[in-house]
């Protein structure tokens, strides 16, 4: 949220005069000293979570006629309402939508306390017209202290243009979500790096657990589905820096989009995509570590970091709520793409990646699954579209992954990635879930060459441990042991 206010200020402040306190603002959010600010996100209501427009925030003009010992903490709006989820309440300034007397939102920007003198002549720091009801007694992300926040004449700064309240705020979510899905893909890292922890020193029928053939394909399970979210969301975030840079130099490799409005569109629809896939591939992948190290990954000790994997799940499970439910980007994610030109943009983008995959059978698969795909937004109805809104972005996610899988394989022309890709492209064993269109996300023919047996189970080894299998490998089950063998 600091990092999402900092980026929206960025882009304004060249236009203001150098007294104005949005200058003081941004210093604060970007030091990186002792004095560094932070800010929170106010949008959600009792009345409605996602649907903002259902705000019962009204902000009123009312400008001090005397100025101040604290330009920031006297603006010209008095706000008043109620925010159901206020993260950051410790923040130094907060971000949040209130209506005008328009009836439509607008975005404002409010320090958390004032600096006032009394009566007395003493200077003293007082509450902004902020009033905590009470902390939320979350799941999990205790250690972030979110809170019913009633605001009575909050004095606000006035950010962007009057009642163009959703397309200020906007980039902030964007910058959020980013930070969301970049912290679903560590954690499900950490749960990974923990469950082969364990399976290195763990021992079942007398073998050891991390040779077992079965564990061992999970583990590489694993490992196939956290790569292809690794580079989907990584893709995401190198885009961010094409939006943000706005020049040509910025764009070093071949598949990115071009800046301006097509990398605008593309990363637009590569937020929500990112942040709603990865969010739901990481809950699964963390629950199956979870699973994978028994009654020890079910406990939740905390003197017991380094295998605390339901700390891990519990922290992870808002991701796919907060700054948007699946849903709620799914729909967004529809809504955006079916407006304008904004899906022929997209596609003349996706082809050209496309294209640049060099392996045939590879680049075949996914540009018929894209053709698919594109031409079933086109032929559907709007609301048939938004309906089937999940498995229309979770199906590109499968096809952005695989791309971007291939792309990076025939870059470094690395074995275990090449055999990643192929696995994600042609025998779905790595993937997105089940929320896809199971008529394009298919098992291929070309799967059969490294589908099972001796082959497959050598390269479960290889992605899982960076080895080859060793040769005394374990069976999983002592009727398959051989008698008086000895590991």
């Amino acid at each position: 949220m600091t990092d999402g206010a900092a980026f929206i200020l960025s882009s304004r402040i060249n236009k203001l005069p150098p007294t104005h306190p949005f200058h003081a603002a941004f210093q604060g959010l970007v030091s990186e000293k002792d004095d560094h600010w932070t800010s929170g996100q106010w949008m959600t209501e009792r009345a409605g979570g996602s649907d903002v427009q259902n705000t019962e925030t009204w902000a009123t003009y009312s400008p001090l006629t005397t100025s101040g010992t604290d330009p920031l903490g006297e603006g010209d709006y008095l706000i008043s309402g109620f925010k159901f989820f206020s993260s950051a309440t410790d923040a130094n300034i907060a971000l949040l939508l209130a209506k005008t007397p328009s009836g439509k939102l607008s975005t404002f920007l409010a320090p958390l306390r004032r600096t006032v003198v009394g009566a007395d002549g003493v200077t003293k720091v007082v509450s902004n017209g902020v009033r905590i009801h009470r902390l939320k007694n979350k799941l999990g992300t205790k250690e972030l202290p979110t809170a019913e926040l009633e605001l009575k004449d909050m004095r606000a700064h006035l950010l962007g243009e009057l009642d163009q309240g959703i397309p200020t705020i906007a980039p902030l979510l964007n910058v959020t979500r980013l930070h969301t899905f970049i912290g679903s893909l560590a954690g499900w890292r950490r749960a990974i790096s923990i469950t082969k922890s364990f399976a290195k020193a763990r021992t079942t029928v007398g073998e050891p657990l991390w040779l077992i053939p079965m564990h061992l394909r999970l583990l590489a399970d694993l490992e196939v589905k956290h790569r292809g979210a690794m580079g989907l969301g990584w893709f995401t975030v190198a885009l961010f820096g094409v939006v943000e840079d706005q020049k040509s130099s910025s764009n070093k490799l071949a598949h990115l989009p071009q800046p301006g409005k097509e990398a605008d569109v593309v990363f637009r629809t590569l937020t929500a995509t990112a942040k709603a896939v990865i969010s739901k591939m990481a809950t699964a992948g963390i629950q199956e570590c979870q699973e994978s190290m028994g009654g020890v990954g079910y406990m939740d000790e905390a003197d017991e970091p380094e295998f605390n994997i339901s700390r891990i799940m519990r922290n992870n499970a808002v991701n796919s709520i907060w700054e948007g439910t699946t849903n709620v980007l799914a729909s967004e994610f529809v809504r955006f793409l079916i407006k304008k030109n904004n899906l022929k943009i997209f596609r003349a983008w996706l082809d050209r990646a496309l294209a640049l995959i060099q392996s045939a059978d590879l680049r075949y698969a996914l540009t018929a699954a894209w053709s698919t795909l594109g031409a079933r937004f086109t032929t559907q109805d709007p609301a048939s579209t938004v309906a089937d809104g999940r498995r229309f972005m979770f199906t590109l996610a499968w096809i952005l992954s695989g791309a971007l899988l291939a792309l990076d394989a025939e870059r470094d022309n690395e074995p275990v990635t090449i055999e990643i890709a192929r696995r994600w492209i042609f025998s779905a064993e790595g993937g997105v879930g089940d929320q896809v269109f199971h008529d394009i996300v298919t098992v291929s023919g070309a799967a059969s060459a490294t589908s099972g047996g001796e082959e497959h189970l050598q390269w479960d080894c290889r992605i899982a441990w960076g080895i080859d299998l060793p040769a005394n490998r374990a069976s999983g089950h002592r009727s398959l042991q051989k008698a008086g063998s000895k590991l």
